[in-house]
């Protein structure tokens, strides 16, 4: 009993995640910087922190989704000296060539080419001093990233509706996924289109939550009818706490933890059923948030947007070419 006591504690715990609504506007630009460039590691480090503040210079970009757009930089030595101590110190010019661009159809959007000087006691201290140069107010670097996003926002501009187009035949497969990943990635450009995607991810995400909840119903339904004792309460538990409170089904997941607490000895139900009703008060109140329709679709929007995460994270690294 103690095992199915401490996974609805574990359920009561958690709380649905609510994105706000600024996410919706966000780009989706990624830093990137090639591997094998010969340069410290903590410099090279310093440097995608720097490009980091570039890209959010505006606040409107999302690092979590992308895997199409990037900001990057070439770094070229123009020339280096060592001037004798002590201390010794290392002083180079750099060539900087910053870019944006599609790596998926190897588009160069936007490029512009900066030369910076740093001097250091070593040689990882002298490109840091080189990069602290750079900096997002400079105006060739503010007009390098105007026109890199608005290149960004004019592809998402014509792509919009072909995106909707794809996501619907995906979620129509079953790949519900992946169709909200691709939704996701759209920012909200104020227009027609936006609201369309708006609906969509939602509708589509409703598609997800009722699909996997009648899954995982029927999962806890055969691990009860296999063994109708603690041990098929506790895996049956397992299942029915992932489901989501959105889910046509949730009044067969009501019956069927109604069945598995009378089921079970009396001695130690008192506990399970104490546990059963505060679980079930906790899905009453997140449902009759429900009845509010605003509320309704932010949880299926937090939801769309929890998925196309998880999307995101478990791909493949893809490989990069750059320009």
């Amino acid at each position: 009993m103690k095992k199915i006591i401490v996974l609805f504690s574990v359920f009561l715990g958690l709380s649905l995640p609510v994105f706000s609504q600024s996410k919706a506007e966000l780009i989706s630009l990624c830093v990137y910087l090639p591997t094998n460039m010969d340069i410290p590691e903590a410099a090279l480090q310093y440097l995608e922190n720097k490009l980091e503040t570039f890209a959010t210079s505006n606040g409107n970009t999302n690092f979590l989704l992308c895997d199409r757009f990037i900001l990057t930089a070439k770094i070229d030595v123009l020339n280096k000296d060592i001037i004798a101590g002590p201390p010794q110190k290392i002083s180079q010019t750099l060539s900087i060539t910053l870019q944006i661009g599609d790596v998926q159809e190897h588009k160069l959007f936007a490029s512009t080419n900066l030369t910076a000087i740093g001097t250091g006691t070593n040689l990882t201290k002298s490109y840091m001093e080189a990069f602290k140069t750079l900096n997002k107010n400079d105006k060739q670097i503010v007009e390098f990233l105007e026109k890199g996003k608005g290149k960004v926002i004019t592809y998402y501009q014509q792509q919009c509706e072909p995106i909707c187009q794809t996501a619907t035949l995906l979620a129509n497969s079953h790949q519900y996924d992946e169709a909200l990943y691709k939704l996701a990635v759209l920012p909200d450009l104020g227009n027609e289109c936006s609201e369309k995607v708006q609906d969509l991810m939602a509708n589509i995400a409703m598609q997800k939550i009722n699909t996997d909840g009648l899954n995982l119903l029927n999962q806890a339904k055969l691990s009860w009818t296999k063994e109708q004792n603690e041990n098929g309460a506790v895996s049956a538990v397992s299942f029915l706490c992932q489901i989501h409170p959105l889910a046509d089904c949730y009044p067969e997941v009501e019956k069927l933890t109604h069945e598995i607490s009378s089921k079970l000895e009396a001695d130690e139900g008192q506990r399970w059923q104490f546990q059963l009703k505060q679980y079930n008060d906790r899905v009453r109140t997140e449902r009759l948030k429900m009845q509010n329709e605003k509320e309704v679709s932010k949880m299926q929007i937090a939801a769309a947007r929890d998925t196309a995460v998880a999307f995101a994270e478990n791909q493949p690294q893809q490989q990069i070419i750059l320009w």
